[in-house]
């Protein structure tokens, strides 16, 4: 399993991240959100017909990323059942997407998914550990939004880097595609953070990267 370096440079980040706040649901507004198709039907017929023969690399990737995606699913299907907000119910059900569209990646080039049906269960050990973590640290809606703004950061920073190893067009356009939804839900997480009177501070991203995000619309 290729090492997932921004996992294992980061996760003692999440320490210093999470402090004690407000634990008041009603000061956060939940953010509807809407993104276009991650994966196309046309998109879909493009993959079937390809016969390239992925890297090691790309299927470390697809693997990373699968269960990654199901990490953020996972957590934020937990914080909603627990605390209640729908930015987590609504993004829950955007990373089932970005899950199904690895998975049809996964399955096109007739590879072994490694992602379990268990919630909160994960093959990949540092993946695991970090779920472990979020749902300690995940004491009230404060820190829970930060976890998912940080969940949102490292996927940002993972699939820029996946998409500048691979030559796979087809990898390339679902990793953008999913790099635009983890966007979206940054933006989301900080949004909310925000109408309570936080301040996210990223802790991947750099200052000027994550600005842009921010403020893009």
């Amino acid at each position: 399993m290729m090492k997932t370096t921004i996992l294992v440079s980061f996760i003692l980040a999440t320490s210093s991240l999470l402090v004690a706040c407000d634990n008041n649901t009603e000061q956060f507004e939940p953010i509807a959100e809407e993104e276009s198709a991650v994966l196309s039907e046309t998109l879909k017929a493009q993959i079937l017909s390809d016969t390239a023969t992925l890297l090691p690399e790309e299927v470390e990737g697809l693997m990373l990323m699968r269960e990654e995606e199901k990490m953020a699913h996972d957590v934020y299907s937990s914080f909603y059942d627990k605390f209640g907000l729908r930015v987590f119910a609504n993004i829950a059900n955007s990373e089932s997407k970005h899950m199904e569209a690895v998975l049809w990646l996964i399955n096109s080039y007739k590879l072994t998914d490694p992602a379990s049906n268990e919630l909160g269960v994960f093959e990949n050990a540092d993946i695991q550990n970090l779920y472990n973590k979020f749902m300690s640290e995940g004491v009230n809606e404060v820190e829970a939004l930060k976890i998912g703004a940080f969940i949102e950061e490292y996927d940002i920073a993972d699939l820029e880097k996946l998409i500048s190893e691979t030559g796979n067009m087809y990898i390339v356009r679902v990793y953008t595609n999913l790099l635009n939804g983890s966007k979206n839900h940054l933006r989301a997480f900080v949004k909310n953070l925000s109408s309570g009177n936080v301040v996210y501070q990223p802790s991947i991203l750099s200052q000027t990267e994550y600005a842009e995000i921010i403020g893009a619309n």
